[in-house]
């Protein structure tokens, strides 16, 4: 018996699956949607795009499956949605339930006028003209992903968002980013440095191929407007006249940081997950300069670099949670926070012969992201609906709400598929309708139970129809 004990122990039994955690779903996706556009570092007018990634085969909570947006990294020059770290992010949230959009933001700052040169690869583009470059690059940043987030929760019905569980994530540049759209506020900015400025001076033409052109950033130094204008607030100016609320439930920031503290606020704070590595080169652990392990690196033999100008001072993960810590000790309010810092200790020749321990990277994918995703899933609400009982819209009836068993459901239009979903007040399926050739319709609910219901209404030809409507059987 003792034996049979032992081996029924080490036997490999299935785990349950996890709400928003367990990969459990089949997705689909939809590439380069265009979400906005708005001017760019040197002038420019930029297209804004999306990538976009939900679940097919789950069955979504009657307000909706929660809403991640994914920010990749690129030191604000470069990088894409849908590429390395944006890509698996997007696919793998979106099979743990979530819709998932990875985002393209505007890029790019001014490089210095001085001749500031070294032949390693891309080490010159990181010579900006002053150090609020890096700063007003993040600010443009964190108002894009704010008219994302908009953008979306105005097509809530479209893709069965709920507004009340959005999270954001970001990597490297996308990191900071994302601390910035979940806790910066307009009180927080420095002063004046997203007001107007002086007007910058044109890069060196040293600039001009190797970063400018290279990056897609401008076409030409000479097409360049070189002014700096006042920014505006945190929020951007992107689909601000849409009405829809939201409410950001959590913050992921992978070897991210930020320029100040941003956690200084009275109100109610989203949960914040940060991972880093103690060896990173790019963005410091704890506080120094931007790049201070790289312009070490290269600042010795045989490279024999000089010093990356005009880089500011940042504050790492490490720094962030050490500021948390105190805070909280102090009283003060702070966000719910989940940190993993790995103490590799890894130096920069061992990172350059060996990519595969990068620390400016995730050591183990699988794994952070499951404990980014138990860490998140704490953090979903249950679905909760507005106090309003009926649904009158222009567009589309239910009445009469309360109802005593029959409820009639009528349409402008004509629809050619209809689809009514009937869901208890906790979430449980009760019963489905379908209608072909439907403009107006009456359902028998005199063998329903007295009590508060919600009704998913999905139309094949209309999207607009699409909503989540509460009716109470008395």
């Amino acid at each position: 018996m003792r034996y049979l004990i032992v081996f029924l122990l080490l036997m490999p039994f299935p785990l349950a699956a996890q709400p928003w955690v367990s990969t459990d779903y089949s997705i689909a996706s939809s590439h380069d949607i265009y979400y906005g556009s708005a001017t760019g570092f040197a002038g420019a007018e930029d297209s804004l795009l999306l990538d976009i990634s939900f679940p097919t085969d789950d069955q979504p909570p009657v307000c909706g499956r929660p809403l991640l947006i994914v920010i990749h990294g690129g030191s604000w020059m470069a990088g894409d949605k849908d590429e390395g770290y944006a890509t698996r992010f997007r696919e793998d949230f979106a099979k743990r339930g979530y819709v998932v959009a990875s985002i393209n933001y505007r890029l790019g700052l001014f490089h210095t006028d001085r001749f500031v040169n070294c032949n390693v690869a891309d080490w010159n583009c990181f010579n900006s003209t002053d150090s609020t470059e890096w700063y007003r690059a993040n600010f443009r940043g964190i108002q894009d992903v704010k008219g994302a987030i908009r953008y979306l929760v105005g097509q809530k019905a479209q893709y069965e968002i709920d507004p009340d569980n959005v999270f954001i994530l970001g990597e490297s540049a996308g990191a900071f980013i994302a601390l910035g759209v979940g806790f910066l506020e307009d009180n927080e900015i420095p002063n004046g440095i997203v007001s107007m400025m002086p007007d910058a001076p044109a890069p060196n033409t040293l600039y001009e191929n190797n970063c400018i052109k290279k990056f897609n950033l401008a076409n030409s130094i000479n097409e360049m407007d070189l002014s700096r204008p006042n920014m505006g607030s945190v929020e951007g100016s992107l689909h601000t006249s849409y009405i829809d609320s939201f409410t950001i439930k959590g913050v992921a920031s992978y070897y991210g940081g930020v320029f100040h503290n941003i956690f200084r606020s009275a109100k109610p704070q989203p949960a914040l997950y940060l991972y880093h590595q103690a060896c990173d080169l790019i963005v410091p652990h704890r506080t120094g300069r931007l790049l201070a392990g790289y312009n070490t690196c290269y600042s010795g033999f045989p490279a024999n670099c000089g010093t990356i100008i005009n880089r500011p001072v940042v504050w790492g993960s490490y720094t962030i949670a050490d500021t948390l810590a105190a805070m909280l000790q102090n009283g003060e309010n702070t966000p719910e926070l989940e940190f993993e810092g790995i103490n590799f200790n890894y130096n920069c020749l061992q990172q350059a012969t060996n990519p595969a321990i990068a620390c400016h990277a995730i050591d183990n994918y699988a794994l952070r992201t499951r404990n980014l995703a138990s860490f998140f899933s704490r953090f979903v609400s249950s679905c909760t609906v507005g106090s309003t009982l009926i649904d009158n819209s222009e567009l589309l009836k239910v009445y009469p709400n309360p109802s005593s068993g029959k409820v009639y459901v009528e349409s402008r239009e004509l629809i050619s598929n209809l689809e009514v979903s009937l869901f208890n007040s906790v979430g449980n399926l009760i019963a489905v309708y379908k209608f072909s050739g439907f403009s107006a319709t009456q359902l028998d609910l005199d063998s329903i139970e007295r009590g508060f219901y919600y009704f998913k209404i999905r139309a094949s030809n209309n999207p607009a129809l699409n909503r989540v409507v509460p009716i109470v059987i008395k």
